[in-house]
């Protein structure tokens, strides 16, 4: 009699234990979902930081020489871009945020739009559009829509006249 029960023991302790290595297995799987999404929002932060330090930067310069869009080109030196609404340009960067010259081997395009506002003043009005390079390399940035999907956009306005007396 007392061997059946040491067996019956050691079957519900078998049980109890592979349900108990079932929950640790279902907590790490748990676990690991949590750190690679958690590792995806930690590039993406990277990335929305960078876009905001150069925007900054852009926008300072652009400020500061009221509303000039010659300075900041000749600061940050953009390839020029063929738009029907004004003067655009366009910066390229690696996937760590360094300069690139070519569209080939960027990974994020800052788009510069300038243009001048005279309808309620004179004003200049620069549009920064940062956002991932498209996959087809083959299209141009002006032949797709730059303003949408983006990491992040600004708009800054500088008044650049002064009042007119006469």
């Amino acid at each position: 009699m007392k061997k059946q029960y040491a067996a019956s023991r050691s079957g519900l302790f078998l049980i109890e234990l592979i349900l108990s290595i079932f929950f640790f297995i279902i907590a790490a799987a748990v676990v690991m979902q949590l750190f690679v999404k958690s590792h995806f929002i930690s590039e993406d932060t990277i990335n929305i930081n960078h876009a905001l330090l150069y925007t900054q930067n852009i926008s300072e310069l652009f400020l500061a020489a009221d509303g000039d869009f010659d300075a900041v080109e000749q600061a940050f030196r953009p390839e020029p871009l063929t738009s029907e609404q004004g003067t655009a340009a366009v910066l390229y960067f690696d996937k760590e945020w360094q300069r690139q010259t070519l569209q080939e081997s960027a990974a994020y395009m800052i788009i510069l739009h300038y243009d001048r506002i005279t309808d309620s003043g004179p004003y200049a009005c620069l549009n920064l559009y940062i956002k991932e390079c498209p996959d087809n390399r083959n299209t141009s940035i002006s032949e797709y829509d730059y303003t949408t999907d983006c990491i992040h956009q600004q708009e800054i306005k500088k008044y650049t006249g002064g009042h007119n007396n006469g």
